[in-house]
């Protein structure tokens, strides 16, 4: 019996099969070299019926998973990072994909001076558009299961004493960074992160009789949280001027591990901080407070030229 296919794209044959029930099937490729990418077609005696099926890119794949996911905007920024990776190192058919493809686009981002924490970040963004692929019968979950996965480094926990936490209170920057500097002390006295310090809104801030206590959305969990705030926190809080629906002016986390960096230098504290620092000063054997009164056993002194400006909450 003989199978035409009229097409305007040349073929070869790469696979003869014979199935169980003695249907015979031939798969031709095409050299197709479209946006919308090559093609495969099978042609079975049986059907006497062409079926095509479209050969999509790792990278094609990628970018529309990015696209339709439903993830913040932060988880999309990883996702497209990850995609101009993914282009560098050589885009190739997603069923084409193998563990040592995979082994080596880690070695790769390695090789490009990248941490391992992002090594690992950009690595799971791409597992988990194989795990999609797996979904749709695209690709075999087996590959991905013997991939040597960078490991997870162990990295000091930067937080600081009550005593440099005075150091910093004591030595004021300009007033240009009395925002950064405020964020910073409210997450030493709160344990809430630069996304949730940046998020919190006046209508977040509520009163619970004498003392104020936050009502938020955390950004990272999205599940609806109840803080109550120390003394040294309300005392913050009230010497922040009103200007608009959120509490603190929107920084980049760049600039303001910069104006930390500056800010330990002149007081002379000799420890890499971060804004997260902030969350692991936070801990409980690291600042004693008693919440169940909202009064901290801590006294932290105001920064420079917020008391002037402090309003009744």
């Amino acid at each position: 019996m003989n199978i035409k296919i009229e097409s305007n794209c040349l073929f070869s044959v790469s696979a003869i099969h014979y199935s169980a029930t003695g249907e015979l099937c031939i798969t031709l490729n095409s050299d197709n070299t479209s946006p919308e990418g090559r093609y495969q077609y099978t042609a079975s005696l049986g059907s006497g019926q062409a079926e095509e099926k479209p050969t999509i890119s790792l990278l094609q794949y990628a970018k529309a998973f990015a696209a339709s996911a439903n993830v913040k905007y932060k988880t999309k920024d990883s996702y497209r990072l990850m995609c101009g990776h993914l282009e560098k190192y050589g885009d190739i058919p997603i069923d084409k994909v193998t563990t040592p493809y995979l082994q080596d686009f880690i070695l790769n981002l390695q090789s490009e001076g990248l941490k391992a924490g992002t090594v690992r970040l950009y690595f799971q963004k791409l597992a988990c558009v194989l795990h999609d692929a797996y979904k749709n019968g695209l690709f075999d979950d087996r590959i991905l299961q013997r991939v040597k996965r960078p490991k997870r480094e162990q990295e000091k926990k930067s937080f600081l004493s009550e005593n440099e936490l005075k150091k910093l209170t004591k030595h004021q920057l300009s007033d240009e960074y009395n925002n950064i500097q405020t964020m910073f002390l409210f997450s030493c006295l709160t344990g809430l992160r630069f996304s949730d310090v940046q998020g919190l809104r006046w209508k977040d801030v509520k009163r619970n009789g004498k003392h104020l206590l936050l009502e938020f959305l955390q950004q990272k969990t999205d599940t609806h949280e109840r803080l109550p705030l120390c003394g040294e926190a309300e005392a913050l809080l009230r010497g922040v001027k009103r200007g608009g629906e959120f509490v603190f002016r929107k920084e980049t986390n760049q600039r303001v591990n910069v104006v930390l960096k500056r800010w330990c230098k002149e007081a002379k504290i000799r420890k890499t901080v971060s804004f997260h620092s902030a969350r692991h000063t936070f801990m409980p054997n690291r600042l004693t407070q008693v919440f169940s009164h909202g009064h901290s056993m801590m006294c932290l002194t105001v920064p420079c030229g917020l008391k002037s400006s402090a309003k009744a909450l």
